[in-house]
């Protein structure tokens, strides 16, 4: 039986998510903006905003009142967490009996016993560094998925409105020869977009995950400060938002993020098509197609140049190419089974990295592999349950048509780029996961509850 709260409880429980609200909407503005230069202090002060920004958020939601308190993550949520947390405790535990049996160390390392390991992972601080972004974006997803419908609809105002910047930033920065990143860091592609980002494939995967958000969010008649506008001009700021971002996308010349991006704004057609023949709603589809039309000629204007450039250059492909094969051929079975430790890719990669590959592979530029490598069988379990997940609880709205699209083209770029270790763009993709690895039904019941609280209090007070 629905159970009714007081008036007093209800304004108490809006409070603490909107400060949650806050917090997750000032970390999604911020984040990007320390993308420009990956050193390890830069992404330790990401790392931080990261975590801190989590950390604040989980407490404002679970501390204090229960009554008024978010619902805390049910049974699986901690069970993912857990096998987590109990693997990485695994991984840095100082015990050379691990190390020798299950580290992923040659053999020679262990004639000199004071260079013997002493934990699986070979490196303990990258690997407790990657477990608490993990439970920082474990929070997120849960806090996401936990907010009313209307809080949720401030958050997906500030991610398109960070992605218009980003893309117009991007667009006006390499337009003006810019060469450097906020008057701060160095332009790493100066010859393309690639707005506050490191460089432009990293850029590009941001677009990619929030370009279909960015144009179907115009005909949500929900989103605040966007709910009175008169239809003529959600066809226009469809079009025109999605040109932008559309056009930066390919003027940052990345062929993955580009492809990835058109795949996933195609995808999106397909399921906003499909949500509204299948549910009788009066959605126009061809603002959509304006939207990629007006992205390909907006680019083509700009220059696509770069792009056609270097899409008849393979010689980065072979490189990356060739580090998959002897991640899969040289490194040892059973490290496949057992996992190396979670960010211990930089360091067993170096054991078979020969001289002709120059370049400095901190990750393997495939996440989905690195993944693999790094957590073994328990990560490949836990990656299935997540996907098991999201096709349980599939469905179909207006809230989730752009949120699939995206997560389908930020998959996509997970197969050739290591944007899932971005924090920038961590925190976009959790909270995505957020909303579609929640049962249907809890997300009507934040619909309409609210609904039914106002009329409960109503009738009450008439009475």
């Amino acid at each position: 039986m629905l159970q009714w709260k007081t008036k007093r409880e209800s304004e108490t429980g809006n409070l603490r998510g909107g400060f949650i609200t806050l917090v997750l909407a000032a970390m999604i503005i911020v984040l990007p903006l320390l993308m420009g230069h990956r050193t390890p202090h830069s992404l330790t002060l990401s790392g931080l905003v990261l975590v801190l920004g989590a950390l604040l958020s989980a407490s404002i939601g679970l501390l204090g009142r229960t009554d008024s308190a978010l619902p805390a993550p049910d049974r699986s949520w901690w069970l993912f967490a857990w096998l987590l947390t109990i693997l990485v405790i695994l991984q840095t535990l100082p015990s050379t009996m691990l190390a020798q049996s299950i580290g992923p160390y040659p053999e020679a390392i262990w004639h000199n016993s004071e260079a013997a390991p002493a934990q699986w992972s070979p490196n303990p601080a990258a690997t407790l560094r990657g477990w608490s972004a993990f439970i920082a974006l474990f929070f997120i997803a849960w806090l996401a998925g936990a907010l009313s419908f209307r809080l949720r609809n401030w958050i997906w105002l500030t991610i398109v409105a960070c992605a218009l910047l980003q893309a117009v930033y991007g667009l006006l920065a390499h337009a003006g020869g810019s060469e450097t990143i906020f008057g701060i860091w160095s332009r790493n592609n100066p010859g393309v977009a690639h707005g506050s980002f490191s460089n432009r494939n990293l850029f590009a995967a941001y677009l990619a995950l929030t370009w279909p958000l960015a144009v179907t969010i115009w005909w949500r008649r929900s989103i605040p400060m966007l709910n009175k506008m008169p239809y003529e001009l959600r066809v226009a700021a469809s079009v025109i938002s999605g040109g932008i971002i559309g056009a930066a996308l390919l003027a940052s010349a990345s062929r993955l993020g580009s492809a990835a991006g058109l795949t996933g704004l195609l995808i999106g057609l397909m399921l906003w098509a499909y949500y509204r023949n299948s549910n009788n709603r009066p959605i126009a589809v061809w603002p959509m197609l304006l939207t990629t039309a007006a992205a390909l000629i907006a680019a083509i204007w700009y220059g696509l140049t770069p792009l056609a450039e270097r899409l008849t250059v393979t010689s980065i492909e072979q490189g990356r190419f060739e580090v998959y094969t002897r991640m899969i051929t040289e490194l040892p079975a059973h490290w496949w089974l057992t996992g190396i430790g979670l960010g211990g890719f930089e360091a067993v990669f170096k054991q078979i990295q020969p001289g002709h590959i120059g370049a400095w592979y901190d990750y393997a530029h495939n996440d989905l592999l690195q993944w693999l490598l790094e957590m073994g069988l328990v990560g490949a379990g836990l990656l299935l349950t997540v996907l098991v997940a999201v096709v349980r609880y599939r469905s179909l709205d207006s809230e989730r048509v752009p949120l699939y699209a995206g997560l389908a083209a930020l998959a996509l770029i997970g197969l050739g780029d290591f944007s899932w270790h971005i924090p920038g763009t961590q925190i976009v993709l959790a909270i995505y996961l957020g909303i579609v690895l929640r049962p249907k039904h809890v997300q009507n019941e934040q619909v309409t509850q609210p609904r039914l609280e106002n009329r409960r209090l109503l009738v009450m007070k008439n009475e």
